[in-house]
Order: structure tokens, then sequence, then C-alpha cells
């Protein structure tokens, strides 16, 4: 589905964003990964068609040129999966009175640092086609939710994921016309490395899952099957779309 396709994938060093670049390469596609991580063992496998950088999201000109850099040994990126982000579970609250450099921190990453690769892969996708991108958001982004490890609100995270669902509706009204295509995949309770503190405790997975209508918590590759499709030409006509892939969560919840 993706043989001879060129991607980029930020937070490919573990969880969703690690599932995502395993699966596109084993699609055949050839991939840049970007993480502020080494890289997996299990990429390591994929050789040649694989280009692995190490950088902070919050650098936008490191990040350029690592995209420089792909887009020069593997050809213009046809594909873009946003997916690198953090969760500040112990810190975060409310705006009223969270330290500002926890909200600061988290907009840095989950927004600025998306919006930097956009910058950067935009204009290598203009040199090819197909083209399409997927920003991996959350159902916190379309919904308002309390903060799972404490209670009260988690504001930094959520104001974050909204804004990255408002901004891929924006980049799939102006860049529709050139075919380049945008939607978000937003995530329900998936099990990542990131959510490892929140599901080291049995009572808290079994209190997800009961909550959860499909009745398990989910995991990155039911996120990365999302993501793929969005991402492949059975999806030509689908842009703008805030996908919720959270077992039927938002249904129980509205």
């Amino acid at each position: 589905m993706f043989t001879d396709r060129v991607a980029i994938v930020t937070g490919g060093g573990g969880g969703i964003g690690l599932a995502v670049a395993r699966d596109l390469l084993a699609e055949g596609a050839r991939v840049g990964v970007i993480d502020i991580k080494p890289m997996p063992a299990e990429l390591e496998a994929y050789g040649d068609r694989l280009h692995y950088g190490c950088i902070d999201l919050s650098e936008p000109d490191e990040v350029t040129a690592f995209i420089d850099q792909v887009a020069a040994e593997f050809g213009p990126p046809n594909h873009l999966a946003n997916v690198a982000g953090i969760a500040m579970w112990g810190r975060d609250g409310s705006v009223v009175d969270m330290p500002l450099e926890h909200y600061r921190k988290t907009l840095a990453v989950n927004l600025d640092g998306l919006i930097a690769v956009v910058r950067a892969v935009v204009p290598h996708m203009r040199k090819t086609s197909p083209r399409s991108m997927v920003h991996v958001s959350s159902v916190v982004g379309l919904r308002t939710a309390d903060n799972i490890m404490k209670d009260g609100p988690l504001d930094a995270y959520q104001i974050s994921k909204a804004a990255v669902n408002s901004l891929s509706r924006s980049l799939a009204v102006d860049l529709g016309r050139e075919g380049i295509r945008s939607n978000t995949v937003c995530p329900g309770s998936i099990w990542t490395p990131m959510t490892d503190g929140i599901y080291a405790d049995e009572a808290r997975v079994q209190a997800m899952s009961d909550r959860t209508p499909i009745g398990r918590v989910g995991l990155p590759e039911d996120i990365s099957a999302a993501c793929l499709f969005l991402l492949s030409d059975k999806a030509s006509f689908i842009t703008g779309v805030d996908l919720p892939v959270d077992g039927g969560l938002l249904a129980k919840l509205v």
C-alpha cells in the first residue's frame, strides 16, 4: 500500500509512533523517523529504508535540517504522521493555578513541535503526489475529561490537543486544492510507554476497561491502523476529519 512512498513519522521511538513507523516500513515505505529517544532495536532490521534522527521537536532548525536530509536521500515525503507528544499527568491541572512552565512545555511539544514539522515537510510535499498527513490528537481534544492520575482538570494537555484538531482542519482547507489532505486520529485510553504510570495499577486498567464499551484498553496497533488508513489512497476523499479511536468511549460519554 505504501511501496515506494516516503513518510515522516514523529515520536517513532516508542508507543504509537513506533507502531506507525513499523507498519509503514512493513508496507514498503521509506521512512524518516524523529524522536528525542534513541532508535529502538526493532527498527534496525529496516536498514536503508529507514533514516532515524534523535531530535528535539522544540528545535525547529534541527527539524528542518533532518527533513531536508530525508528528502535528499529518499525523495520528497508523500506522507506525514505527527505522533510525538507529551502529557504531564502528575503536574497538569487548571490554568488558573498550574505553573505556567508546565503549560508552556506541553504546548512546545504538542503544538509548536507539530507546526515546525508541518512547516518543514509541506514545501517538499508540494513536489510529489499523492500527499497526506495525519496528526495524533486525543479524545480530550474533543471533549473535556478529568486527569486520570488525580482529581481535577487536565488543561495543558487538553488545550494542546484541541489546538491540534483545529490546526489540522485549517491545513485541510488551506492545502486541499493542492491535493494535500490533513486529518487527526483521536485516541482514547491507550496503553503505551507514556501511560505506563497510569496502567501499572491493575485496578485502574480494569476501571478504564469497564468504562469503555469495547471492554478493553487500546493498544498502539489500534491507532496505527487508523493512521495508515487516513494516510492511504483509500482515504483520498477524507480530509479535515477528527477520527476518534477510543473503543466507543466518546459515544458513552456524550
